[in-house]
Formats: structure tokens, C-alpha cells, sequence
């Protein structure tokens, strides 16, 4: 298929501290991963690309929702055992890509998001656009989920990850799903601040552009 130009969403992002893994719990921690890429792609449209044995990039072709695909990622991996965290850049601009080569794509969201993940220092997530004047508002909100997100035990990020990707979000529904009580669950998920995190995700899809 040929490079076709669009006005999408890069994530790029590696796994922290995966030097200190067995190679027996990396193994399992980029299964986690592809699972969850493999899910966030095909449910928001776009493609992946995992290299260099700890790193990913993915494409995600309805930008709105690439911060609720990056957070869905990094929860994914502080969910999995061993709890492991995720260092992600998301970016917002043209790219052009071929299908199943992700890691060759060019464009200036590809460029925003290996320099973001580059310059990271003490945050695990962050997000920049094309828009000067919204980054200003998304970065500070982005660093205040990013350290909350931080904060989540291994129980809060299963939890707020299955009441993120959850169709009926009923803590009913949630707490069959993982096998929880729903008292357990709504305990649960008022630890994890899920009101916050689910506040800031619908101002991203609200606020972020679809095209330039």
C-alpha cells in the first residue's frame, strides 16, 4: 500500500527501566503491550510497530481519542504482573505512513513525538499539538494526570483501565468482568479518581482538532 498523508495522532513510547527485567517478565510485559496496541489501533483506526526490544510507535487515526489509546497503554502495563510503566509521547500533526511499516512513517507528528519522548525527564506522559495556544492548557492538565496515573497500584490501574474500555460502564458490568464485587469495584475506582481521569479525557476528545 502506498504512503498515504493524514492529519493523525503518533504515539511513540518505550518501557522504563526495562534493563531491569528478566527476560522471562519483558517477554510477558511486550505481550501486554502488543495485546494493547493491537486493541487501541483497531478499536480508534490505525497501525503499530514494536523495535528495539523495549520501544513501540503507533498511529492513531482519530486523534481526539490518542490520549485515552496513550493512558489505556500505560494502564495496561502498570495492570500486568510485574507492574511495569511506560514512558509515552503523543503528538498531533501530518504523517505519512505505509501500512505495516510504522516505524519508517515521516510527517511533522512523527518529528513532535521522538523529540517530546526525547526531551521527557521526571513525566511519563505527554502530549503536544500543532496548537501553540491549546498546548499551553493541555500540557499542565496532561502533567497532573500523568503523576496521578503514576501513583495507581496495580489493582486502581486494572480497574480504571476495564471502566476506560468498557462499553456499559455500569460498576455492575465492571465488577463481573474481573471477577469483583461491586461494592470492591466502585471502592476501587473512587480511589483511582476516575471522575478526574474521565473528565480530562472527555476534554481532550472535545478540545483536540480532527484536521488542519
Amino acid at each position: 500500500m502506498e504512503n498515504t498523508k493524514k492529519y493523525a495522532a503518533v504515539i511513540t513510547g518505550d518501557i522504563a527501566n526495562s534493563q531491569h527485567l528478566s527476560d522471562a517478565d519483558l517477554t510477558h510485559v511486550l505481550k501486554v503491550l502488543t495485546r494493547e496496541l493491537k486493541a487501541q489501533t483497531s478499536c480508534h483506526g490505525g497501525q503499530y510497530d514494536l523495535f528495539r526490544g523495549d520501544a513501540f510507535q503507533a498511529v492513531i487515526c482519530t486523534p481526539k481519542l490518542a490520549m485515552q489509546a496513550a493512558i489505556c497503554v500505560r494502564l495496561a502495563l502498570k495492570a500486568c504482573t510485574p507492574s511495569t510503566d511506560v514512558r509515552i509521547s503523543v503528538a498531533l500533526g501530518e504523517v505519512s505512513v505505509t501500512e505495516g511499516q510504522v516505524k519508517t512513517g515521516t510527517g511533522s507528528a512523527f518529528v513532535r513525538s521522538g523529540r517530546a519522548l526525547d526531551n521527557l525527564k521526571s513525566q511519563y506522559l505527554v502530549f503536544i499539538s500543532d496548537d501553540e495556544d491549546f498546548n499551553k492548557h493541555a500540557s499542565l492538565m496532561t502533567a497532573f494526570v500523568d503523576s496521578h496515573i503514576t501513583s495507581l497500584t496495580q489493582t486502581q490501574s486494572e480497574t480504571l483501565l476495564a471502566y476506560i474500555s468498557a462499553k456499559d460502564k455500569g460498576h455492575e458490568q465492571i465488577a463481573s468482568a474481573l471477577g469483583k464485587t461491586r461494592s470492591n469495584i466502585t471502592r476501587i475506582l473512587n480511589a483511582s479518581q476516575y471522575h478526574l481521569v474521565g473528565d480530562y479525557l472527555r476534554y481532550m476528545a472535545t478540545e483536540v482538532k480532527t484536521e488542519r
